[in-house]
């Protein structure tokens, strides 16, 4: 009844991989299709840092002959060998509600990765090392995701649980509102701190961004704790591809880099939601979505923040208070409804705190999961 098939990295199975989403959300009202000519440079590799690190492939489940699900398993091995780690991932997993569906995946997944001498699987990840595609929504999943940021099925946490996946983290979400934030208060002790710390903090120069990228690579040397097993800082080559990516999106607000002298401590990332934009374009930027895009930039209402980092060694100076005062000031310039930042992992608690007390809320949770392979096949050593 089940039949799971292997998709070749040819344009034609690709083009299969991503027209099932679209099926499968064909009526929702929040979900908002991914542009397909990235989508599929992004699984052939191109401008993906992420594919040169390991083997990938994609697994699609039929079920009288029609695609019912599909996944995209990889290994990242430039984690491995920094964490010591035998440890694989899912990502883009797409199925209808059926669990015999979703096992016939995630089989063929786990035998995939124990074939390549893996032990662990945890996923969703995004398959390019960003927030795309990480973690299932368990909470707040009643609107429309913020740019780069997951929206899923309500029932996939139920189909990967029933398979056997444990929790492996908690992602947060926290939303801003501009009219209920302090800028009196934040004003006075944000001169206060830079002052003391003797640090700024400056606009992101796009006229020099690989330098500034440069400076950025360093504070995530410096920033990206030990114990997140889903990333090690990415080569500054990555980095500055991500940037150049990111800079089309880039409308001169909200991203800030905090330097002590000529030491770089701190940055922070944030771009206008262009979410409220794909929505309206189906995926496609001819023969119209181009025009599309135009009409509706112009109506963004909202921005989420990506990344912010400080440099450990520089945490106790207020840096983060002093780049949220700007990113204020951003809004009210451009007077935006809402501003969110995400996705902040739940044992972050220094920048969980640091954003609930510039009052942000938490409002949506994503969460990935982990898989003892050796367990689940039933290879464990016995005594």
């Amino acid at each position: 009844m089940y039949e799971v098939k292997v998709l070749k990295k040819k344009s034609r199975h690709i083009k299969k991989f991503i027209n099932l989403e679209f099926k499968l959300y064909k009526g929702d009202k929040n979900w908002v299709p991914p542009l397909k000519s990235d989508t599929k440079k992004m699984l052939k590799g191109k401008g993906n840092p992420l594919a040169q690190n390991g083997e990938y492939t994609f697994f699609m489940v039929y079920k009288d002959k029609k695609p019912v699900g599909r996944v995209m398993v990889a290994i990242d091995e430039e984690l491995n060998r920094v964490r010591g780690f035998k440890q694989g991932f899912f990502s883009m997993f797409e199925c209808i509600d059926d669990e015999e569906a979703a096992k016939a995946l995630l089989d063929a997944a786990g035998a995939w990765l124990l074939e390549k001498g893996m032990d662990r699987m945890i996923g969703p990840l995004s398959p390019c090392n960003g927030d795309d595609r990480k973690g299932f929504v368990i909470m707040g999943n009643d609107g429309p995701p913020v740019l780069l940021n997951a929206y899923t099925k309500s029932y996939y946490p139920k189909l990967v649980e029933k398979y056997g996946f444990e929790k492996n983290d908690d992602h947060y979400a926290y939303i801003f509102d501009p009219k209920e934030f302090n800028i009196e208060k934040y004003v006075r002790a944000v001169e206060y701190a830079k002052k003391k710390g003797g640090f700024r903090v400056d606009k992101l120069n796009v006229k020099d961004i690989e330098n500034e990228a440069r400076d950025i690579h360093r504070i995530l040397q410096n920033s990206v704790p030990e114990e997140w097993d889903y990333l090690v800082t990415p080569s500054l080559e990555a980095v500055i591809s991500e940037f150049k990516n990111l800079l089309p999106f880039y409308d001169g607000h909200y991203c800030y880099i905090a330097r002590k002298g000529d030491i770089p401590i701190g940055f922070m990332v944030a771009l206008p939601d262009y979410n409220q934009v794909l929505k309206h374009m189906n995926g496609k930027i001819l023969p119209i979505g181009w025009l599309k895009y135009l009409y509706y930039k112009s109506k963004i209402k909202g921005a989420r923040g990506i990344v912010q980092m400080v440099d450990r060694n520089y945490q106790h100076l207020g840096v983060n208070y002093a780049m949220y005062l700007e990113v204020y000031k951003d809004w009210l310039e451009t007077q935006l409804d809402f501003f969110e930042a995400s996705c902040i992992d739940e044992t972050n608690l220094a920048s969980r705190l640091g954003i609930e007390r510039a009052g942000g809320k938490h409002y949506r949770t994503y969460r990935t999961y982990k898989l003892d392979l050796k367990k689940k096949f039933g290879l464990e050593q016995t005594s």
